[in-house]
């Protein structure tokens, strides 16, 4: 007999996978669904690299003056005293040297409690709002620039009243914003006094053409320096050990859900199938040939649901953005070919129960139906 299998003749797999439309339909949506997830979880992930570290990226600093031990820019439980701002300007190579105080507050806005980085910068120097919106940078002691989301979110005017830690200031300005938590600028005269530390703050921000050299003298004149590059990525490690564990068991859950939608979905189209391929199996269809049509009916379903995820991320990241416009999700070409080589890895993984049961078809099933 002749063993040589059908092969290009009749396209089965393509065949069969469009023969019912309204399944392949269901199949794609419950795959793009899960595609989607992942596409949105990748998209917040590199929402987060780039807006994590938006002050250390935007301030112009090359180096940063902290406390023995701190390693982060955000909430950091930074001290310095105020005087070290003059030891760092007497460096020969040092350009400019600002002082700045960080901390996070929560504000109370509409009955909410708000999570925001307060950032108090001295008016004339490095440190305050680089991007305003609208208005300008706070000036006086009782003025603040809030960022722009928060604004949004709660109706925040030019010239409308915020308390901050007991004490009112006025909106002069909207400025950019991180991740999940708003700037909120106002003078570093001004944190002095919420605070009641007036002579002391958080980071010394350094502008010089040559940061080694002056780390090193720094250093060596007792100051813990970090440069841009550590404290950005000690932020970002900082993000990744809070939000990493949770979005990679989110991945595998949607990972898991597409692979069961798809082999689920072959392996009944070739189950309402089994006389056809019994049949194509009596004719002398080899094994890896049949194996070759559960792959692609697999495949097919995989690149419906890829393309139903790309619409849906649309549609998703659009509403998501419109409710909670402090997360931002980036579109990024890794994202898409990662999303693609996922769905290509649930079809094949999907095509091994579909493809392990065209493989023990017994040709006898095209005469009897069982």
């Amino acid at each position: 007999m002749n063993r040589a299998a059908p092969r290009g003749r009749v396209p089965l797999a393509r065949r069969n996978a469009l023969s019912e439309p309204r399944r392949l339909a269901a199949a794609a949506g419950g795959v793009g669904l899960a595609l989607v997830l992942i596409l949105l979880i990748d998209g917040l992930w590199a929402g987060i690299e780039a807006n994590i570290t938006t002050y250390e990226d935007n301030v112009g600093a090359d180096l940063y003056v902290a406390q023995p031990g701190a390693r982060n820019f955000i909430g950091a439980p930074s001290v310095i005293p105020a005087s070290t701002v003059d030891r760092v300007r007497a460096d020969p190579d040092v350009e400019w040297a600002a002082t700045i105080r960080s901390f996070l507050s929560i504000v109370d806005l509409h009955d909410r409690k708000v999570a925001t980085n307060v950032v108090g910068f001295t008016p004339g120097d490095r440190g305050g709002p680089w991007d305003l919106r609208t208005g300008r940078a706070p000036a006086a002691d009782d003025e603040v620039a809030v960022g722009s989301v928060l604004a949004r979110q709660h109706g925040l005017r030019i010239g409308e009243r915020v308390e901050i830690l007991g004490t009112t200031f006025r909106v002069v300005g909207t400025t950019t914003d991180a991740f999940m938590v708003s700037f909120v600028f106002m003078t570093h005269a001004a944190t002095d006094g919420l605070l009641g530390s007036p002579d002391t703050s958080s980071f010394v921000l350094v502008g010089t053409p040559a940061p080694e050299a002056v780390r090193a003298r720094l250093q060596a004149s007792g100051l813990a320096i970090l440069d841009r590059e550590t404290l950005a990525s000690n932020d970002l490690a900082l993000m990744g050990r809070a939000y990493k564990v949770p979005l990679g068991v989110m991945r595998g859950v949607a990972f898991a859900i597409g692979s069961l939608v798809i082999a689920l979905t072959t392996y009944s189209a070739i189950v309402e199938r089994r006389r056809e391929y019994g049949i194509v199996k009596a004719i002398g269809a080899r094994r890896t040939y049949l194996v070759g049509i559960a792959l692609q009916q697999s495949l097919i379903v995989s690149m419906a649901g890829l393309v139903a995820s790309a619409v849906l991320f649309v549609a998703a990241r659009a509403a998501i953005t419109s409710v909670r416009p402090q997360f931002v999700i980036v579109a990024t070409a890794g994202n898409v070919v990662r999303a693609a080589g996922v769905a290509i890895l649930m079809a094949l993984l999907a095509a091994l129960l579909p493809a392990r049961r065209l493989a023990r078809l017994e040709p006898a099933t095209a005469y009897g139906g069982g």
